[in-house]
């Protein structure tokens, strides 16, 4: 997914003109690539932790040059409904596009409490790897700042293709409190670029828990 959802969205209860390198969709690292234009997605997911069920839903388009997405979540068992707006915009490109380099902008809270609660700045840096560039590293460098606490965010992750329809993700992400977070997991591609995950995470910190998550990625004509 291009949107990054804060990133810390998805693990709420315990505390972010495309090509080949995508990334994010139920994945707590962005990459570089946006929404293509002309066209929308969706990306869902559903997060299964021993205190919580997430359900998680992203839509997303591209206007002006600049993707717009708003995400809406609702955590079983927790009693909230975290809602995020995001503005993302590729900046750069390198040597063909194997390099690619975007700012993303997102603000969040809870519907079920008035005004913003944090907001994050984002840079996600892409790298494609091979000359089909069907695998790819990224790595994310931002800002995050909430009511209890604020700081540098860090991420990096990978999508290695192990064959023609399916992909291996890993990745790392250190939140404003440098509590680190990981996941490991599987894509199914599918006919039309959609795409199907399958990822087991766990968070550390004061707050350690564990997770399963299955996401998908549906993209949409306007």
């Amino acid at each position: 997914m291009r949107f990054t959802f804060l990133r810390l969205a998805p693990l709420w209860a315990t505390l972010s003109t495309s090509s080949p390198l995508h990334a994010a969709a139920s994945l707590l690292v962005d990459d570089a690539g946006t929404t293509p234009r002309g066209t929308c997605q969706l990306e869902s997911w559903t997060r299964r932790a021993a205190s919580h069920l997430e359900l998680t839903a992203v839509p997303a388009c591209t206007l002006a040059g600049t993707e717009l997405s708003l995400g809406l979540s609702h955590l079983r068992g927790e009693g909230t409904l975290p809602w995020a707006l995001g503005a993302k915009r590729a900046l750069r490109h390198w040597h063909g596009e194997r390099l690619q380099l975007a700012a993303s902008i997102e603000t969040a809270g809870d519907l079920r409490q008035a005004g913003a609660r944090s907001w994050a700045l984002n840079l996600p840096l892409s790298v494609a790897l091979g000359r089909q560039s069907l695998s790819a590293a990224h790595f994310n460098a931002g800002w995050s700042r909430s009511r209890h606490e604020r700081g540098i965010t860090l991420g990096a992750g990978i999508d290695i293709r192990i064959a023609p329809t399916w992909s291996l993700l890993a990745e790392q992400a250190r939140d404003a409190a440098r509590h680190r977070s990981s996941q490991l997991g599987i894509r199914r591609h599918l006919p039309g670029e959609a795409s199907l995950d399958l990822l087991a995470g766990r968070a550390d910190g004061r707050n350690a828990t564990s997770w399963i998550t299955v996401g998908l990625n549906l993209p949409l004509s306007r």
